[in-house]
């Protein structure tokens, strides 16, 4: 009974604090899915570095999983784009959304918000910019097959289907839809988050595996890469680490390397990029998240 009660305290505690920002960030998310049509800015992105730049801007922007947008860069690469580009858009999608952003910055604060946008966006020029090279100047390193056509969303990544809808979108529907898909995933997130802060004793990371020494980096990397979690479930998890006594360096890669490595999306990528892209992708991403908790608890 005892535990019940702290843990229905803590979940309730929890969601009130973060269920208006979570509407805010759902009603963004469905404002710029109806009004910003990406088909407008899908015919500017061909190749090179300002390619790049706006391909990783187009990807923070857009609502929706990895998985989701996994069609549409399918189409960039179909209509003509460089590896750069594509992949410069596949690695910022995942990191920043509107939702995403908004409830960063109400849980865990706006250092944690602007460093997910500037690792965003720095990480996602720089994984383009090695793929730009490999393609222009390690002609055949890249076993990349020929262009499928677009897949559906993987289930349970909590995007709709892939299918085109029929007429344009209005608001109200398209933010029901958000709320319902990624509203499973914030009652888990939250559920999680509790439990951990409830099982677990203050200041029990620390006491194992220091706040932010290398051990709390590495521990934090490899928790964080291999588990993938659905749009905003992240933010509890890393906020209840916090609590648990982990420093915001590690916290913070654990943060961005949680939700870029999806299976489903490497899979999907892997016919994208090839089964070595996919090696130098996955590697990055291990690279990205650690360099970028270290940054962040030098920066802030």
């Amino acid at each position: 009974m005892n535990f019940l009660y702290a843990f229905t305290r803590e979940f309730l505690a929890l969601t009130w604090m973060v269920l208006p920002y979570f509407l805010g960030g759902a009603a963004l998310g469905a404002a710029l899915d109806v009004f910003v049509k990406p088909e407008f800015a899908l015919k500017h992105l061909r190749g090179g570095w300002l390619s790049m730049a706006k391909a990783s801007l187009l990807g923070m922007v857009m609502p929706g999983c990895s998985c989701a947008t996994m069609p549409m860069a399918e189409g960039l690469r179909r209509k003509g784009a460089d590896l750069g580009t594509v992949v410069s858009f596949l690695l910022a999608s995942p990191l920043v959304s509107p939702q995403t952003l908004v409830l960063t910055w109400a849980v865990l604060g706006w250092k944690f918000a602007a460093g997910r946008v500037l690792a965003s966006f720095c990480g996602a020029m720089m994984i383009g910019a090695i793929f730009l090279w490999l393609e222009r100047r390690r002609y055949g390193f890249l076993d990349i097959p020929a262009p499928a056509p677009a897949k559906k969303c993987c289930s349970g990544c909590g995007c709709s289907g892939g299918e085109e809808e029929e007429g344009p979108k209005k608001f109200w529907p398209v933010f029901l839809d958000i709320l319902k898909d990624l509203g499973k995933y914030f009652v888990l997130g939250m559920a999680i988050a509790t439990l951990l802060t409830v099982l677990l004793p203050q200041g029990v990371i620390m006491r194992y595996i220091g706040s932010s020494g290398p051990l709390a980096y590495v521990a934090a990397v490899l928790l964080g890469v291999p588990l993938y979690v659905c749009e905003g479930e992240e933010i509890p998890l890393t906020l209840s680490l916090m609590k648990l006594g982990l420093g915001p360096g590690p916290a913070f890669a654990f943060l961005l390397g949680s939700v870029g490595t999806c299976i489903p999306t490497m899979i999907m990528s892997q016919k994208l990029i090839g089964r070595r892209g996919l090696l130098v992708y996955a590697a990055w991403w291990l690279c990205f998240a650690f360099a970028a908790g270290l940054l962040f608890s030098l920066v802030f």
